[in-house]
């Protein structure tokens, strides 16, 4: 009688313990970055204007103090487009799609004039668009979202 009363203690234990192997993690979320990456800061000041049927985006490359920060290697552009007045809901992630990816070196199709980047997209009238940027550092480290520009076009011209 004494050997099964034994092994019913054992039982929560023998589950607790399986319960913990099953759920391994570090308590971290996010994706994992490369230990000795730099990170860079956003971009902060993220503009959207409207010009003939372009949205022109202008941002200027994040600072450390005075000087440009070093080691950016450049600048992925993410966009957003829906139709009419269908906007996200509130509190829901919005859906970008990759778009430019501008590379310091070269940024073509991007101008670079001292430390202010200018990109141009065509876009179709009756859309709303989202913009963001996140930069990337040449250790492979990147930032978090730049802030988030809004443009609606509308049907008329």
């Amino acid at each position: 009688m004494k050997r099964e009363k034994g092994r019913q203690d054992r039982l929560p234990f023998l589950i607790f313990l399986g319960l913990l192997l099953c759920c391994p993690g570090c308590g971290k979320k996010g994706p994992p970055v490369v230990p000795d990456a730099v990170v860079p800061p956003p971009v902060n000041d993220l503009k959207a204007y409207v010009v003939s049927g372009e949205v022109r985006l202008t941002w200027s490359v994040p600072k450390k103090g005075d000087t440009m920060f070093g080691g950016i290697e450049g600048f992925r552009v993410y966009k957003y487009q829906t139709g009419g007045f269908v906007a996200p809901c509130p509190g829901c992630p919005i859906p970008f799609s990759p778009w430019l990816d501008i590379r310091l070196k070269d940024p073509e199709p991007a101008l670079v004039e001292g430390d202010r980047i200018t990109c141009y997209d065509r876009v179709e009238s009756g859309y709303r668009y989202v913009y963001k940027v996140i930069v990337y550092h040449k250790t492979g480290g990147v930032s978090e979202d730049s802030n988030l520009v809004f443009c609606y076009i509308s049907g008329r011209r």
